[in-house]
């Protein structure tokens, strides 16, 4: 039998996260698990930089967006009754991912995925394709608009 306590919800706020989110809250509220909804700031590369902005303050304002994004998530399902913990992490998506899931026990991560075409994927990578191969755990990949179980 299947028993899902934690589920990780990595999300950079675009529609396939969002989407993929509806996923982990069904989950958690039939399984009652806890979710853990994660962001994970890049490093910013220093000739990145263009604005007068010292560095500590544009890593602050990352972080207070991040918050700021996940309460307006949280806001949106609050009414059930699964615990959620808001972790945002710095460092590379998919290594902080893979760590948090390791760290916290997940049984479970659910994603979004852009799904871009071969030469967009070749070019930057999938950080969702990362996890799926690296982590310890079943990982589910959502794109959007996903699949909707609906009967006519």
């Amino acid at each position: 039998m299947i028993n899902i306590k934690r589920i990780l919800v990595p999300t950079d706020f675009s529609e396939p996260g969002k989407t993929a989110l509806i996923y982990a809250v069904a989950f958690a509220d039939q399984f009652g698990a806890a979710v853990d909804l994660m962001h994970v700031i890049e490093p910013v590369p220093a000739g990145a930089l263009m604005s007068y902005q010292p560095l500590e303050e544009l890593k602050q304002s990352l972080r207070d967006d991040a918050k700021t994004q996940m309460e307006k998530l949280h806001a949106e399902w609050e009414d059930y009754a699964f615990p959620v913990n808001r972790i945002v992490a710095e460092g590379h998506p998919f290594v902080e991912i893979i760590r948090r899931a390791k760290d916290s026990d997940a049984d479970l991560i659910v994603m979004g995925t852009h799904g871009r075409g071969a030469i967009a994927h070749m070019l930057l990578g999938s950080v969702a394709e990362k996890v799926v191969r690296k982590a310890s755990c079943p990982v589910l990949t959502v794109r959007h608009p996903e699949h909707e179980f609906v009967h006519p």
